[in-house]
């Protein structure tokens, strides 16, 4: 009885085994000199996002956002109400002013590049 109960444990291990090496075998393998997948689609988005630059951050009303000319900021409240949209002008900074006490979400556009600032008015 003891050897069924051992031959039984050492079949489902293999079996087990055997489950992950196919599930293995449909994984591609990158081809040599290429990069990973993940890595590629990570270089893509970091690409795609802009620098912007939000200061001071926490503010006390006035918040100065640079970045590239032609950029469009559209804030929202931590509510996820529409406060306003700004045009980053040729000088590439703009001032944000007036805002009311509280956190704000900050949308940086330009063509297909985007990028998000939070930003803590006092």
């Amino acid at each position: 009885m003891k050897r069924v109960v051992v031959l039984v444990a050492v079949f489902v291990a293999g079996y087990a085994t055997a489950q992950e090496e196919n599930h293995l075998k449909g994984a591609l393998e990158p081809e040599e000199g290429s990069a990973n997948p993940i890595e590629e689609l990570s270089q893509k988005v970091a690409s795609l996002a802009l620098e912007v630059q939000v200061y001071p951050n926490p503010s006390q009303g006035q918040v100065s956002v640079e970045g590239e000319e032609g950029a469009t900021i559209t804030i929202y409240s931590g509510e996820g109400t529409y406060v306003g949209t700004w045009l980053i002008g040729p000088s590439g900074r703009t001032d944000i002013s007036d805002l009311p006490s509280g956190t704000f979400l900050c949308a940086v556009n330009k063509g297909d590049y985007r990028t998000m600032k939070r930003i803590v008015v006092l």
